[in-house]
This record gives C-alpha cells, sequence and structure tokens, in this order.
C-alpha cells in the first residue's frame, strides 16, 4: 500500500446569491472544505473555492465540477480560475502556472476556453472514453516513469495513439471489474480475464512485453510519485518498467473510486513498437486575450480575439460582480489588461 494520501482540496471562501451550493448533493457552508472525489454544484448561487496552491476557482450559476487528484473535473456551467491551478472536462486538459482562465463547458459537449491573462496549455485526451482528468494523470505518470528511466540511461516511454489506449482500455476495465467483483489483486488471465498478451488485440506493429498493476486501494492513496516508488521497491517490476530497453510506450487505466465505499485500481501495459518516429501531438497554447472553442473530441472549432467589449462584459459579469473576496492573480489580470486592451473599465479589489 503506497504511503500518504494525496487528493486535491477546494475551501469555500464565499457564496453569493442564496445558499444553492452542494458539496456531494448537501448544501455547503463557508470554510466548508471539499476532497476529491467530491463533487461542487451549484443551483441559483455563485461561489468561490480555495485551493490548497493557493489557487482560486469562481463557480457561476448552475455550475457542476468533481474534484480529482491533478485537476478538477468540470462537466457542466463555467468556472474562473485565478492561480496556478489545472482544469478538465470531458474533452481536455488545461493547465496553467499562475493564469486567469475561464472554462465553459457548453450543453452540447463542446468547450469553451477564455484566457484573461497568461498562457495556458490545452491538451486533448487520449482516447474518447478516457475522461480528461485521468488522462492528465497519466501523462504525469508517465513523466515520473521517464524520468527514472532516463536515470538509468533508457528511452523514455512515448505516448500510445487512441486505436492503442483504446484496447488497452477495454482489457484494462474488464480486469478492473474482476478484481471489484471477486476481490483480491491478480493479473489478466485469472477470473476469467484472458491473459494481456493474447487478449489485447493491439494494431499492427504493436505488442505488450509486461503488465503491472496498482491494486485494489481506499481512494486517493496512489499518486504518480507513490506508484514508480512502489514499482521501483519490486525486482520484477523494476525490469518490467524501468529496466525493459525494449519497451517504448506505457498504456494504463487508472480506475478512480466514484464514491468514498469504492477501490482505485491502476492497470499498466508496457508495449513495444516497431515506429521508429512515433507522433507525440503537442499541447495547443492559448495565449491572453483569446477565445477557443474546442469539440467534444478535443479539436478546435474556433478561435475568437478577445476585445474591449468582451473583457468589459466578463468583468461586469457574473464572475466578477458581487464577490467580495479577492483573486490570487488579479494584479497580473489588471495590469495586463491596462497594458495591451484599450477601453476597459477595471472595476475596484473586492473590499476597497
Amino acid at each position: 500500500m503506497p504511503p500518504g494520501k494525496a487528493s486535491e482540496a477546494a475551501t469555500v471562501l464565499e457564496i453569493l446569491d442564496g445558499n444553492q451550493l452542494y458539496i456531494d448533493a448537501r448544501q455547503a457552508k463557508v470554510n466548508q472544505t471539499a476532497l476529491s472525489p467530491q463533487q461542487i454544484t451549484t443551483q441559483n448561487s455563485r461561489g468561490q473555492l480555495q485551493f490548497e496552491s493557493g489557487a482560486a476557482a469562481r463557480i457561476n450559476r448552475f455550475t457542476q465540477l468533481r474534484l480529482g487528484k491533478s485537476c478538477f473535473l468540470l462537466s457542466k456551467g463555467e468556472v474562473l480560475v485565478s492561480g496556478k491551478q489545472s482544469g478538465c472536462t470531458k474533452s481536455l486538459r488545461l493547465s496553467s502556472r499562475g493564469t486567469n482562465y475561464i472554462i465553459i463547458a457548453n450543453d452540447d459537449g463542446s468547450t469553451d476556453v477564455l484566457v484573461l491573462e497568461g498562457t495556458v496549455l490545452a491538451d486533448p485526451f487520449e482516447s474518447s472514453s478516457q475522461p480528461g482528468e485521468q488522462s492528465q494523470l497519466l501523462s504525469k505518470l508517465r513523466d515520473t516513469l521517464n524520468n527514472q528511466r532516463q536515470q538509468l540511461g533508457n528511452p523514455g516511454f512515448q505516448p500510445v495513439p487512441p486505436a492503442v489506449q483504446e484496447e488497452i482500455e477495454a482489457y484494462g476495465r474488464s480486469l478492473v471489474n474482476a478484481m471489484r467483483e471477486f476481490g483480491g489483486c491478480f493479473h489478466g488471465g485469472s477470473a476469467g480475464v484472458g491473459s494481456p498478451f493474447t487478449a489485447v488485440k493491439l494494431p499492427s506493429g504493436w505488442s505488450v512485453l509486461g503488465e503491472v498493476l496498482g491494486c485494489p486501494a481506499e481512494g486517493g492513496l496512489y499518486t504518480p510519485e507513490s506508484l514508480a516508488k512502489l514499482w521501483w521497491g519490486s525486482a520484477i517490476h523494476q525490469r518490467i518498467v524501468f529496466k525493459s530497453e525494449k519497451a517504448t510506450s506505457i498504456g494504463c487505466v487508472w480506475s478512480q473510486p466514484r464514491s468514498k465505499n469504492d477501490t482505485e485500481i491502476i492497470v499498466c501495459l508496457t508495449l513495444k513498437s516497431d515506429q521508429k518516429t512515433p507522433i507525440i501531438p503537442s499541447p495547443i497554447v492559448i495565449k491572453a486575450g483569446y477565445r477557443f472553442r474546442f469539440s467534444a473530441d478535443g479539436k478546435v472549432l474556433s478561435t475568437v480575439k478577445l476585445g474591449p467589449d468582451d473583457y468589459n462584459a466578463i468583468l461586469k459579469g457574473p464572475l466578477f460582480a458581487g464577490f467580495v473576496s479577492n483573486l490570487p492573480e488579479r494584479d497580473a489580470l489588471y495590469r495586463w489588461i491596462t497594458e495591451n486592451v484599450k477601453g476597459v473599465v477595471l472595476p475596484p479589489a473586492p473590499g476597497s
């Protein structure tokens, strides 16, 4: 069992327009803290959250998000993020290092990202069935493993293409379901689940080399760092994950608990590809002053430059009007607007 419990936490700083802000369907109060995988929703109220990193999020009316380990997952509504906090939707991972940006999850499955100041990196998820928050966790796991592989003189794992990831997910879900149904921790070839060496039907040029697990555990115990440490502590896992010179990629299913009583399980397969030049998609860079719209499968549909009228409408709108709590990166936002967008009326700082 990996040591330490890692989970995203968010504290309610403020509730506006009534008291219709909820944590797991229970009415929330100011200063109450939610932990992953709890869900935060609003009806006809707005609110501001503060994360452990110091970043803040303002939630508009009729919004729904779930806290995760590496980002929050927005499934409905609109959120303003200020500070170093990543956000996800069903189609995107959005990473920032201290930025002011807005995420809107539209009813048709599309996502709007408005970067008010700073820069946001948008990564479409790697398959149609993997939520963005899980995809970001797996990207961090791959980076963590690669650091240790490269210290041993081995090349880093490359991302797997969507067709490969979908086959791994189908196999991984069947193994996860079997563990939850029968109890215990076991590899493929048991409890009615085929061996990954024969059950996983990969595209031409790809093959399975090995399998490693994060056995069923209490939700929140696993992190990319703790998994790497766990596997490094086993000679067999060292050979499969870190010391293999043949392995070119690793594909995983990270099954997170959907309730406090559920377990967390990770299934990973190391892979060999005959492809000499793997294609690694670069993240989409969204700079300050732009609005991007993404389709339900993470493709860019449109880009629009924000003008003074857009900024004035946002600063007078529900994500700014009436709030008393400050934004961590408010000064950076106001400075950028003053220097780059003429004709914007900046509201006074909360409490002034």
